[in-house]
């Protein structure tokens, strides 16, 4: 998505976006192209929306006792009391049912993977 500035020429006096496609040029995001019918976002639009386009998976629901060395949810530090607890599959990472919900619905990114990408 090219940005236009004020001094684009006498036909457009206001700022704008150029299609990258057709290079039609419109005033304001989001919107369809009317040309070629590519859809413009800006890029905060996009990031925000990111997690609709690759959203984390599924934990898997197993046994409290399979995870007898965690005794605690890795995200609240809450002891795990549930007859059953969600781990991550990617990094076995092991949770509450409320902060799975919380996870999945707000955060759509698991807390344990993302420390452990940071610290390494």
């Amino acid at each position: 998505m090219s940005h236009l500035d004020s001094g684009g020429g006498p036909a457009l006096t206001l700022g704008g976006y150029f299609c990258p496609q057709c290079q039609a040029k419109y005033t304001e995001l989001p919107v369809e192209c009317k040309v070629c019918g590519l859809t413009l976002v800006s890029a905060p639009h996009l990031a925000r929306s990111f997690h609709h386009l690759f959203p984390l998976q599924a934990f898997i629901e197993s046994p409290a006792d399979n995870y007898q060395q965690n005794k605690f949810c890795q995200a609240c530090q809450g002891q795990l009391k549930d007859k059953n607890v969600l781990a991550c599959p990617l990094c076995c990472g092991v949770f509450c049912g409320e902060c799975d919900l919380f996870i999945h619905e707000s955060l759509h990114c698991c807390p344990c993977c993302i420390h452990n990408r940071t610290a390494t």
